[in-house]
């Protein structure tokens, strides 16, 4: 009983849009921070073990790709709420994505926005961008 409610949770965060004036502009940080984890281990899960590609080729294209705006939202995360409520924040429980046919970037999409969404809260310029 837990899983399909666990599930529609988890679809119901996904649905919801960056956009000013919606949904997760008005989340918390660490509520935000929560889903971008979530949707982060479901691209690389679904990667990795849906399409059978290589586990760490897909950790180092994230770490190449992430990695830096990643832990420039981390220090301020850490700065502002302690790094006790940033590990509970990424401890948020989300089940296996389950695979489909083809491949869907939608979790990678969605963490790039979360990323961004923070990125702008905190005023930091995403690698490349002036």
């Amino acid at each position: 009983m837990k899983r399909p409610l666990v599930l529609a949770c988890l679809l119901t965060l996904g649905g919801c849009s960056t956009a000013s004036g919606t949904g997760w502009s008005r989340a918390n940080d660490l509520s935000v921070y929560g889903s971008m984890q979530v949707f982060r281990r479901a691209a690389i899960d679904q990667e990795a073990y849906c399409f059978g590609r290589d586990p760490n080729l897909t950790l180092a294209d994230w770490q190449r790709d992430f990695s830096a705006r990643q832990e420039a939202v981390t220090r301020v995360l850490v700065d502002r709420y302690g790094a006790d409520r940033l590990d509970e924040a990424r401890q948020i429980y989300a089940p296996p994505v389950a695979c489909g046919d083809v491949h869907d970037p939608q979790w990678r999409t969605r963490y790039v926005r979360q990323l961004r969404l923070l990125e702008t809260r905190f005023r930091l310029q995403a690698e490349g961008e002036s």
